[in-house]
């Protein structure tokens, strides 16, 4: 399936046009809360503009997380650095995206994928087997054939589709991801009833922030500097954080550096999106930079 025409030719919004962001979020958040069938006071009209401001704000980005552990004889935070933003895409925005990623699977099932873009192992055990795509470069994530973890340099991956550029594009003008790190890469999880993500921090092939986009189930995040594996799929860690549906995780401090997080087996289908930045030191020998990202 071919990406929409509507995002065929997509370009930076100018900061000229910051308030139609602003507005367009302010109307995904009210879609959302109604959703959630949250009650967000907006008639009230007892509250004065900056408190009108601090409610809204507090409902579509959350970035006071805070857990204690002692690192090193030190209590850090370990969770600094993150931040959980909400209305970022509406609902049918989810389900054009959620199609389009299905239809991607079945690329791949049909080898119209390239050759490192697409991975579907067999489920051998419970938390085993999730279905991955990456786009802008493969990351190897166990020592292959003599071949280390990291970004594959010669990896033959397919490049970003214009809908994933739509996407990246939105978080830069939504402020939810810094101008200076606009993603070049992102990879795809597709889970299944049972599968999860083991306990790691992702490599500093990789810059920060990173984020992830969250999609069909909620289901929740753990982190910790140290996580227990309990068995397949479940782990133990010091903080959990519950993952809305078409919300967006940004990670960077020491939510990204020093903790660890994990994907605890989930109840119910779910699709990740996960956008980074590569090093340039460490991109693929033939990657080019899109053009749609130039001037960004």
């Amino acid at each position: 399936m071919d990406s929409p025409e509507i995002y065929n030719h997509i370009s930076c919004v100018d900061l000229s046009k910051n308030e139609n962001i602003v507005k367009k979020r302010k109307m995904n958040t009210q879609e959302f809360l109604e959703e959630d069938k949250f009650d967000s006071n907006q008639n009230n009209t007892n509250l004065s503009i900056d408190d009108r401001k601090r409610v809204f704000q507090r409902f579509y980005m959350k970035n006071d997380y805070v857990c204690l552990e002692r690192i090193n004889g030190r209590i850090v935070n370990i969770l600094d650095g993150l931040q959980l933003h909400f209305a970022v895409f509406n609902s049918t925005e989810q389900k054009e995206i959620v199609q389009f990623i299905y239809d991607l699977q079945n690329k791949g099932r049909n080898n119209e994928l390239r050759e490192h873009t697409y991975s579907e192992p067999k489920k051998w055990m419970r938390g085993k087997g999730r279905v991955t795509i990456q786009f802008g470069c493969s990351y190897n994530y166990a020592e292959k054939n003599g071949i280390p973890p990291g970004i594959l340099r010669n990896g033959n991956v397919d490049p970003i589709p214009n809908l994933l550029k739509f996407m990246i594009n939105r978080l830069i003008t939504s402020h939810v991801m810094p101008i200076s790190c606009v993603p070049d890469s992102c990879i795809i999880n597709i889970y299944e009833p049972g599968d999860c993500i083991p306990p790691h921090i992702d490599s500093h092939d990789f810059t920060r922030p990173f984020c992830t986009v969250s999609f069909l189930s909620k289901c929740n995040i753990l982190f910790g500097h140290k996580i227990q594996i309990v068995g397949p799929g479940e782990f133990i860690g010091s903080a959990s954080i519950q993952l809305p549906v078409g919300s967006v995780l940004v990670l960077d401090g020491n939510g990204a550096n020093l903790a660890k997080h994990c994907i605890p087996a989930v109840s119910y289908k779910r699709i990740s999106v996960t956008f980074r930045k590569m090093d340039e030191e460490k991109r693929p020998y033939n990657f080019k930079l899109d053009s749609n990202f130039h001037n960004i």
